[in-house]
C-alpha cells in the first residue's frame, strides 16, 4: 500500500498503479484511513473523452459500496477545460456518496515531472517523477512491467504469427505440471510452443486441469500472470481463450486491473469469453476486490484432487 502525501506524489503514483502511463485519462485513487495513514485502496482510470455523469455516477457508487472514504481525482490532458470539467463532474459524484476528494488536480502528462493545477487550492506544482514512486519501484520489484501507453500494453500479450495445432497432442499431465511451476519459479524463463500444446490439450479434455492451474496464482500471482500469457501467445481460439483466462485470474489476484482489462479484450476479439472469463469481467466492473477473488484459489489438497495427483509446488524445486 502507499501512503498518500502530496498531490504530486498521487499524480507520480499511477503509472505504477496502473501499469502503464496514462493520457487523456481522467483518474481516481480511492483513499482509505489506516493507522499508518492514509493509503491506496483502489484506482480506476477512464478515457477523459468518456468520463459523463453517468460514469462518474457508476464509479462513485463502486467505491462508496467498497467504503472508500476519501479520493484523489486527476485529470491528465492537455485540455485545461475539458480536464477541469471531468474533475469537477467526478468529485461532485464522489461527493454525493460522502465521499471526500482531498486532492483534485489537472496536468498534462504523467510520463515524466510536469506542471500541474490544484483544483482545491488554485496553487500549482510540479508532479513527481512516475519512476521514482515507491509503487512504481514496488511493481518492478513484483515482476511486473510499466507500459508507455495502454496500446503497448496491450501488444506485450499479442500473438505469435505462426499459431501451434493442438489437435491430437499425447498429454503427460504430471510434466506439463511440473514445467509450468517451475517456469513460475524462475519467471522470466523460456515457454516452449510444445508446453503451451501439452496445457491446452489438457484443459480442453478435461476442464478441471485449469481450476487446478489457478493453483499457481497463490506461488507468485503476477509470474503466474505472465506464465499464462506466454503459454497463449501460439494459440488460437478456445485454447486461447482457456489459457488467458488463466492469465487474466492471476493478474487479479495480483492486483494489476489494468492487464485484466487488456487480457479479457484479447479474448474477447479472438472467441467467446469463458464463464471464468465472464465471473472477472463482471467482478472487474463491480471494482471487486482481488482479495475476495482470491478466494477462487483452490488450496493445496483442492488442487491436488482436481489434478488427480500431487500438483507441483514451488518447494519441490527448492
Amino acid at each position: 500500500m502507499q501512503r498518500i502525501l502530496t498531490t504530486a506524489d498521487v499524480i507520480a503514483a499511477i503509472p505504477g498503479l496502473i501499469g502503464f502511463v496514462p493520457a487523456e485519462s481522467i483518474v481516481v485513487v480511492g483513499i482509505t484511513e489506516h493507522e499508518r495513514g492514509l493509503q491506496i485502496g483502489m484506482t480506476a482510470r477512464h478515457d477523459i473523452a468518456g468520463a459523463d455523469q453517468g460514469f462518474a455516477d457508476y464509479l462513485a457508487e463502486i467505491m462508496h459500496t467498497h467504503g472508500l472514504p476519501r479520493a484523489a481525482v486527476i485529470a491528465i490532458t492537455a485540455d485545461d477545460t475539458a480536464g477541469d470539467t471531468a474533475v469537477r463532474i467526478m468529485s461532485d459524484a464522489l461527493m454525493g456518496y460522502g465521499i471526500e476528494t482531498d486532492h483534485r488536480a489537472v496536468v498534462a502528462r504523467c510520463d515524466q515531472p510536469a506542471p500541474y493545477r490544484d483544483l482545491i487550492t488554485g496553487d500549482t506544482g510540479i508532479s513527481g517523477d512516475y519512476r521514482d514512486s515507491f509503487v512504481s519501484a514496488r511493481r518492478v520489484m513484483s515482476g511486473q512491467s510499466i507500459e508507455a501507453t495502454r496500446d503497448e500494453l496491450r501488444t506485450s500479450i499479442a500473438t505469435l504469427t505462426d499459431p501451434i495445432d493442438t489437435e491430437g497432442v499425447e498429454i503427460q499431465p504430471a510434466l506439463a505440471a511440473k514445467a509450468v511451476v517451475e517456469a513460475v519459479v524462475n519467471w522470466p524463463t523460456e515457454v516452449t510452443p510444445e508446453l503451451s500444446a501439452q496445457v491446452a490439450a489438457m484443459i480442453d479434455r478435461h476442464p478441471v486441469y485449469r481450476d487446478a492451474f489457478l493453483r499457481t496464482g497463490a506461488y507468485d500471482a503476477a509470474a503466474a500472470a505472465a506464465v499464462f500469457v506466454e503459454l497463449a501467445r501460439p494459440l488460437r481460439g478456445r485454447d486461447r481463450a482457456n489459457m488467458l483466462t488463466i492469465a487474466a485470474a492471476c493478474y487479479y489476484f495480483a492486483g494489476n486491473g489494468a492487464s485484466v482489462n487488456v487480457v479479457l479484450d484479447h479474448i474477447a476479439e479472438d472467441s467467446e469469453l469463458p464463464r471464468l472469463a465472464q465471473l472477472l469481467d463482471h467482478s472487474m466492473r463491480a471494482g471487486v476486490n482481488p482479495e475476495v477473488i482470491r478466494e477462487i484459489i483452490p488450496a493445496a489438497e483442492a488442487a491436488d484432487e482436481l489434478f488427480g495427483g500431487h500438483f507441483p509446488t514451488p518447494e519441490d524445486f527448492a
